[in-house]
């Protein structure tokens, strides 16, 4: 519950960033080609930040996942362990 709502709060923050961006924008007195320039740059700039959102966010799970699997190796090898020792008494 708790990631989840912390990757809608990145989201909301993002879409929040980009919508405030293109109106402050269009609404700068600016040329038509001026204005598509900064508009173009600005959504360069969000797609570059969302992708190393995404980057960062995949390391973060990778991470996870990599602690989970050794914890799950770790226990089959206990559980092993104790199977082989109660097997032989």
């Amino acid at each position: 519950m708790i990631r989840k709502n912390k990757v809608g709060r990145i989201i909301s923050f993002v879409l929040g960033a980009a919508a405030g961006a293109v109106t402050a924008l269009l609404l700068a007195p600016k040329s038509g080609a001026e204005l598509r320039g900064e508009i173009a740059d600005g959504v360069t700039d969000g797609v570059n930040q969302v992708r190393s959102s995404g980057k960062d966010l995949k390391r973060r799970a990778q991470k996870l996942v990599d602690s989970a699997k050794a914890r799950v190796e770790d226990a089959v090898d206990a559980g092993q362990i104790a199977y082989d020792q109660a097997k032989n008494t």
